[in-house]
């Protein structure tokens, strides 16, 4: 039950940094929490790297945020675009976009289905970015 999987992660996620704002990414449930000097903020279901396309774990930051930029190599909007890579090859985007409006993977969110990325659905992947500041630190686990 997807809507209990991000119930406990309200409940069980443990702040990491207690000062200032961060991004928790959880891979294993495919929770994203944010968190603001030790508080919980929320919590929200994402869909991560498939196997052979992992998101990358460790420490990383965001590195820069674009509203909805066009992907070249996938054809595709990536809705409010934050890049947790220097490279900008990895990053957190509402679900993509074709040209037409149609929004890809709405029942794949709490599934490992992306290239790399984490994706969030609409309404959370704004949210995330507009709370979100350049330089916000981005745990990925």
């Amino acid at each position: 039950n997807l809507e209990e999987r991000v119930a406990q992660a309200k409940r069980f996620t443990p702040a990491q940094i207690s000062e200032g704002k961060y991004i928790d990414v959880n891979l294993a449930t495919q929770i994203m929490t944010i968190f603001e000097d030790g508080k919980r903020i929320n919590s929200f279901l994402i869909s991560s790297g498939k196997r052979g396309m992992d998101t990358p774990k460790g420490e990383h930051q965001i590195y820069n945020k674009f509203p909805r930029p066009w992907s070249k190599k996938y054809g595709l909007y990536m809705p409010f675009w934050m890049a947790i890579t220097s490279d900008g090859k990895y990053g957190i985007h509402e679900l993509p976009e074709w040209p037409g409006g149609y929004k890809e993977g709405q029942n794949h969110l709490g599934i490992p289905v992306s290239h790399g990325c984490m994706r969030l659905g609409v309404g959370p992947a704004e949210f995330v970015y507009n709370w979100a500041e350049i330089g916000t630190p981005v745990l990925v686990y």
